[in-house]
């Protein structure tokens, strides 16, 4: 049973896509309701990118660089809030934390397809030039 979980897990941080389409299905399924479903699988989903940028990281640079990671969501969280009270005059929290996982689920998006590109890119050269 571990075995399987840890596989699943394995699956889901190498492939944050697939992650994304089953949480979507399914709360798709069960609430009928194509807002929510989206909603969900992007606010779970981003979770699983964060970890797949740390582990592609660790994986293209044989280095951690999960501190600047969270020092990067921490400004950013800021720097939203403080948009959001320009903006808005007033901060109502449940939008301003709504809006930032979306922001960082499109960061983290674009930032997994960059290194992941860059990994794929990075690994031919490597074993073209080696030869």
């Amino acid at each position: 049973m571990g075995t399987l979980l840890s596989s699943a897990a394995a699956s889901f941080i190498t492939l944050p896509l697939l992650f994304y389409v089953l949480i979507f299905t399914v709360v798709k399924q069960l609430t009928r309701n194509h807002r929510k479903a989206l909603n969900a699988a992007i606010y779970s989903t981003t979770f699983v990118l964060i970890v797949s940028v740390h582990f592609m990281i660790i994986t293209i640079w044989e280095s951690s660089y999960l501190f600047i990671i969270i020092l990067f969501m921490l400004v950013t969280a800021v720097f939203f809030t403080f948009l959001h009270w320009k903006t808005r005059e007033e901060i109502i929290y449940r939008k301003v934390f709504a809006g930032y996982l979306r922001l960082n689920f499109l960061m983290f998006s674009v930032f997994y397809i960059g290194l992941l590109l860059f990994g794929i890119i990075t690994r031919a050269k490597n074993l073209i030039f080696s030869v």
